[in-house]
C-alpha cells in the first residue's frame, strides 16, 4: 500500500477520455485542465492520442497536476501511425506506453489496482484493457466475417483495420480473449468486500452502442 492509499484526501475522483490532443482545441484544453484540490484523483479512460510523443506529453502534464492518475488504453493509443517515428506494434506497443505511465507514476491495468479513501470511498478503481472481438455483430450479420463485409460495403469501418496491430497475438479478437481471461483473474483476486469501479474504453456490455448512428461501428466497441 502506498502513501497515498494510507492517507484520507479530501478531494474528487475525477474521470475524462477521449482527449485527442491532436486537436489544437484539445490540447488547449487539455493545458487547462487542472484539480480543485490537491487529493483529485484523474482517471483517464482512454484514447489521449495517436502518436506516442502526444500520449506522453498528455500524461507527464496531467500527472504532475493531479495526486494520482489511472489510466485504461483506448483504440488510438495503440495505433502504429504511419507518421509517428515510434514504429512499435501491439503488445509491444502497449507495454511500453505501460512502461511510461509507471515512470510517472501512473497506474495502468497491469499495476495493482488503487484503492480510493475519499468522499464516496473506500472503493477499488480497476484500469481495464479487454479490447473487441468483432462479437458486437452488425445487424442483419451472424458470423465475424459478415458483420466486417457488411462493413465495408456501407464504407463504415474502424481505422484500427489498418492501424491497430496485434501482434504477437494472430487476430485482434485474440488478443481480446487473452486480455478477457488476463482482466479475469485480476478481478477475482480483489477484496469482495470493497466496492469495484471498471474503468474501461471499451463498453463492457453491447447497450451503449446500440445509439450508434453507424451500428455497423459497435463489433470494434467490446466484447460479450
Amino acid at each position: 500500500m502506498s502513501d497515498k492509499d494510507r492517507t484520507v484526501p479530501v478531494g474528487k475522483l475525477l474521470a475524462v477520455s477521449d482527449l485527442h490532443v491532436v486537436y489544437d482545441d484539445n490540447r488547449t484544453l487539455v493545458e487547462k485542465l487542472r484539480p480543485a484540490s490537491d487529493d483529485d484523483w484523474l482517471i483517464v479512460a482512454g484514447d489521449v492520442a495517436e502518436k506516442y510523443a502526444d500520449v506522453e506529453w498528455a500524461m507527464r502534464l496531467l500527472s504532475g497536476r493531479f495526486s494520482r492518475v489511472i489510466w485504461a488504453p483506448g483504440n488510438h493509443e495503440l495505433w502504429t501511425h504511419p507518421q509517428d517515428p515510434c514504429e512499435l506494434r501491439g503488445e509491444e506497443r502497449y507495454l511500453r506506453l505501460v512502461r511510461l505511465c509507471r515512470e510517472l507514476g501512473i497506474s495502468t491495468p497491469e499495476d495493482p489496482y488503487p484503492v480510493w479513501r475519499g468522499d464516496g470511498g473506500p472503493v477499488v478503481v480497476a484500469p481495464l484493457f479487454v479490447l473487441y472481438d468483432y462479437s458486437f455483430l452488425a445487424p442483419g450479420a451472424t458470423t465475424k466475417e459478415e458483420s466486417l463485409r457488411l462493413a465495408h460495403e456501407s464504407g463504415v469501418v474502424c481505422s484500427d483495420e489498418y492501424f491497430l496491430h496485434p501482434d504477437p497475438y494472430p487476430s485482434r479478437d485474440a488478443w481480446c480473449r487473452s486480455r478477457v481471461e488476463e482482466t479475469e483473474r485480476r478481478l477475482s483476486a480483489v477484496d469482495p468486500s470493497l466496492p469495484t469501479v471498471l474503468v474501461s474504453h471499451y463498453p463492457l456490455v453491447r447497450d451503449p452502442t446500440r445509439v450508434l448512428h453507424y451500428p455497423q461501428f459497435a463489433q470494434w466497441c467490446g466484447t460479450s
